[in-house]
């Protein structure tokens, strides 16, 4: 079987954009920086604003966020603006729960890439107009574990590695890929799986119509402490009562792409 990453260089960003986070991977292991354990990397290692070529280097990382997400709707097309739609409720989650400025940049770039391995998933499964097969069934599940593996590999990204593998992992340990449980499932990774299912119940999807909002909360608040994470279902509350949350939430989400990855 071929290896569904061998192809990461071509299938992830264009070829410059590859070499300049090459160049700074290097500059960093001089320095002593690792990414070695990039599923616990933290967002201290996000870039930040400066001048000369660390600026050149922020832009380069927006162009490739970009790229990425783009291949993402191109892959899913069925699903186009999810990434979007997701990162912008996940960033007002986050915001709700008082994360502070750069760790919302961080949280809002995990969340644009938290499906990035579905451009390694076949595309006739992405397509597929009827229901998966046990063996197609696991083969899209998989698209955690090649979203961590392609953002690992991207050391300026290697953040939001944990959250492309970890967003379907459950708070009582039955999701997956590792069946993590609890505080074991990084906090991005905890926003995130509720925004993404907030996001799935209230849009129509092939064999789902889209519910009301009011009805994909009550559907969080029966699985909290469940499938999701008590602190992050409560902080949905107060947002989908608010009057014109889902047009706030539409006019970010908007905005989730073009938005610079420093401030």
């Amino acid at each position: 079987m071929t290896n569904p990453l061998s192809n990461l260089r071509s299938e992830t960003a264009p070829s410059n954009l590859i070499s300049v986070l090459q160049e700074r991977s290097a500059a960093s292991a001089s320095t002593g920086t690792t990414h070695a354990h990039w599923m616990r990397a933290e967002p201290r290692d996000f870039p930040s604003t400066a001048s000369g070529q660390d600026a050149m280097m922020v832009g380069a990382v927006s162009t490739l966020v970009s790229e990425l997400v783009d291949s993402i709707d191109r892959a899913d097309p069925s699903q186009a603006g999810h990434a979007l739609r997701v990162a912008a409720l996940s960033t007002m989650l986050g915001s709700s729960i008082g994360m502070g400025v750069k760790e919302l940049r961080a949280l809002r770039v995990s969340a644009l890439l938290h499906d990035v391995g579905k451009i390694l998933v076949p595309t006739e499964i992405l397509s597929k107009n009827g229901p998966l097969t046990a063996s197609e069934t696991t083969e899209m599940r998989r698209h955690v574990v090649y979203g961590g593996a392609i953002l690992s590999r991207i050391p300026v990204l290697a953040f939001a590695a944990s959250t492309a593998r970890w967003h379907h992992e459950r708070w009582d340990g039955l999701g997956y890929p590792d069946r993590l449980v609890g505080h074991a499932i990084p906090l991005f990774a905890r926003i995130v799986a509720v925004a993404d299912a907030l996001d799935a119940m209230t849009s129509v999807r092939a064999y789902s119509p889209a519910i009301s909002l009011a009805d994909a909360y009550e559907e969080l608040e029966s699985e909290s402490g469940a499938q999701f994470d008590p602190l992050i279902v409560s902080a949905v509350g107060p947002l989908v009562g608010a009057s014109g949350f889902q047009d706030s939430w539409v006019s970010l989400a908007s905005h989730m792409e073009s938005m610079p990855v420093a401030a």
